[in-house]
């Protein structure tokens, strides 16, 4: 069993390498490749959702988690297959890290609420 306090220690350190990519994606969109008004629009749609993942995480409620999650995970497959299928290396790079900081965070928390 772990109490609340250490279980959100937990999460917060395992959304620090989604966070850095998640910058360093940021700034790549700004530097490497013009992103459209359409790409922006899903991405503030991505934000969005990610932003209820996480902040329902902290405070452990699995139902809004699990709904917003599936959100971004459908949001997030229009991103990928209409706006990403020719990007460059550097950015395809940063995605797939950032996706798998993602995950982390996400089998952490599911882990937390495992054990509860």
């Amino acid at each position: 069993m772990i109490g609340p306090g250490a279980a959100r220690v937990l999460l917060a350190g395992s959304l620090l390498p989604f966070l850095w990519y998640a910058i360093r994606d940021q700034i790549l969109h700004v530097t490497v490749r013009k992103v459209s008004i359409a790409e922006n629009v899903i991405h503030a749609l991505l934000a969005v959702f990610l932003t209820v993942v996480i902040g329902r995480a902290f405070l452990f409620q699995t139902k809004w988690v699990a709904i917003a999650l599936l959100l971004f995970v459908v949001t997030g497959a229009v991103d990928e297959y209409v706006f990403h299928r020719r990007i460059p290396e550097s950015e395809h790079d940063v995605h797939a890290k950032e996706h798998f900081g993602l995950l982390l965070f996400v089998a952490v928390f599911a882990g937390i609420v495992w054990v509860g």
